[in-house]
């Protein structure tokens, strides 16, 4: 009996336990795939002063799209990024397939 009780506790805990990072929720796009979609904002992510390496772009774009998920996006079309050293990265927020 003691082991059901606590079958069920733990059934009805694991759904308060923090969601799962929101940046694998939302997938890059381009404007074609959302043209059916919702906008919901501009987000954008900074570097860190990792300027324009390989890991600060992808740190700059996980941080963008945290944002986006929050705001419960699900695609993100991405601007261009123009300069070798950027420290930030921008795209526009949609969500898509309600």
């Amino acid at each position: 009996m003691k082991v059901l009780a606590l079958a069920a506790a733990i059934a009805l805990l694991s759904g308060c336990l923090p969601p799962v990072k929101g940046a694998d929720r939302v997938a890059d796009a381009d404007q074609a795939k959302v043209v059916n979609c919702s906008f919901i904002k501009d987000v954008k992510g900074n570097s860190n002063g990792r300027g324009g390496t390989r890991a600060g772009i992808g740190k700059a774009m996980d941080e963008a799209r945290e944002d986006a998920a929050k705001a419960g996006a699900t695609n993100i079309v991405w601007d261009k990024i123009t300069s070798p050293d950027i420290a930030t990265v921008s795209g526009k927020a949609y969500r898509c397939g309600d």
